[in-house]
Order: C-alpha cells, then sequence, then structure tokens
C-alpha cells in the first residue's frame, strides 16, 4: 500500500552496550568489540545465561531532565537518549518545527518490564 509520502531518515542515534553515540559504537564495532560481558544489573547465577549486552555506562541523570526519571523504566530512558542523539545529528530543534511536523518510531520485542514489575509490586504491596 503506497500513500506517496516517503520516509527520511535524516540523523542516527546510538545507545549500545559498546558505545553511547554512533561515532563511540562505530569505532568499537569496527575494532570486533561487541559489548558482551557478565550480567551486572543483577546476580545471574540461577539462569543458564550470564552474559548480556548490557549498556552498564548509561546514566539517565545525565541524558534526561529530572522530571522524566521516575515516570519511565530504563529501556524508555535509552530510546529517548537515543532520540535526542538523532535529532541532533540531524540539525533539528524541536523547538524550531511546527508541532507534529515529525514522528518518531521506536519498537521492541521485549522491554519495559523494569518499570512494569515496580508498578505490580506497588500495586500488589498495598
Amino acid at each position: 500500500m503506497s500513500t506517496g509520502v516517503r520516509a527520511v531518515i535524516t540523523g542516527i542515534g546510538v545507545v549500545a552496550p559498546n558505545g553511547l553515540s554512533t561515532e563511540d559504537y562505530w569505532s568499537a564495532t569496527v575494532k570486533g568489540r561487541s559489548g558482551l560481558d557478565r550480567i551486572n544489573r543483577f546476580e545471574p547465577s540461577r539462569y543458564p545465561v550470564r552474559v548480556a549486552g548490557e549498556i552498564s555506562s548509561f546514566t539517565p541523570e545525565e541524558h534526561l531532565p529530572n522530571r522524566l526519571l521516575p515516570q519511565t523504566d530504563r529501556v524508555t530512558q535509552l530510546a529517548l537518549t537515543a532520540s535526542d542523539s538523532a535529532l541532533r545529528d540531524a540539525g533539528l530543534s524541536t523547538e524550531t518545527l511546527p508541532d507534529y511536523a515529525m514522528g518518531v518510531v521506536t519498537s521492541t520485542a521485549a522491554g519495559g518490564f523494569e518499570f512494569g514489575q515496580g508498578e505490580l509490586a506497588k500495586l500488589w504491596g498495598k
């Protein structure tokens, strides 16, 4: 189905285990550094897999306004940070564009569970 409207990718933002910027990510990738390491966010000993691509050097407070921190989970914080980087890479500023002049598409097969689990614990812990 074609509507005649084209999407244009004007900027790239990366937040990955082997780089918190497009440049760092690309440099690590070219050098063969994957970013895989032993899991540190939780104790993985009871699970069969103990290696993952954690983004351990990411600190949300360095990238996002304080008001967003309590209402977003880590996956959302990573996505917002990558989106900000993509806008900067494109030379765009949300202040100079009309409302609804651009869109963002995000997708994940799994994510947001950490936040959801916390909310369920609060709900059922009352």
